[in-house]
């Protein structure tokens, strides 16, 4: 399925309702928020600071990075990722350069596949040649968009939560 035309934006005022509605999708899966939905209503401008003050001030023990949202003119906020600017030994194992994730209602349209795609272009213009994506061993939806990208299983890694990790490889030739 082609989705609709979607663009990488960073994270803005214009899209705070959607944003907020997102949240409570991912609460219903049982999400742990980072912010809740009525902080966000009260204080989404310290919220975007906060994503913003990750590239150059990230918090102890987290890598910078550079937050994006994916956006389309019909539902606003479809979906996000995160591009770490370099791997610390935690994210080696377990979270790559790349997390992203889609609203629950967004799903199965493209998007996840999509929003991959450039965030995987964000990341070479960034100047990371190879880039690690890693999931759930259990997330199929995940690796197959991961799969679509490029990206090559090199190994599936003990995650310490009762699961395997699946890491992979997005070479700067592929």
């Amino acid at each position: 399925m082609t989705p609709e035309p979607a663009i990488l934006e960073r994270p803005s005022p214009a899209y705070k309702d959607s944003y907020i509605n997102a949240v409570y999708e991912y609460i219903a899966e049982n999400q742990e928020p980072t912010w809740h939905p009525e902080i966000l209503r009260e204080r989404f401008g310290e919220f975007l600071l906060a994503l913003r003050q990750a590239e150059s001030e990230p918090l102890a023990g987290m890598a910078p990075a550079t937050h994006y949202w994916l956006v389309a003119n019909h539902a606003g906020y479809l979906g996000e990722v995160s591009l770490r600017h370099r791997l610390n030994e935690s994210l080696k194992l377990f979270g790559g350069h790349l997390g992203y994730r889609i609203r629950p209602s967004q799903r199965r349209k493209g998007y996840g596949t999509l929003l991959c795609k450039l965030a995987i272009e964000k990341a070479r213009k960034r100047g990371i040649a190879d880039i690690l994506i890693t999931c759930d061993d259990d997330n199929t939806g995940s690796w197959k968009i991961i799969e679509a990208n490029g990206g090559v299983l090199v190994d599936r890694v003990d995650n310490k939560r009762g699961a395997l990790t699946r890491r992979y490889w997005v070479r700067a030739n592929s």
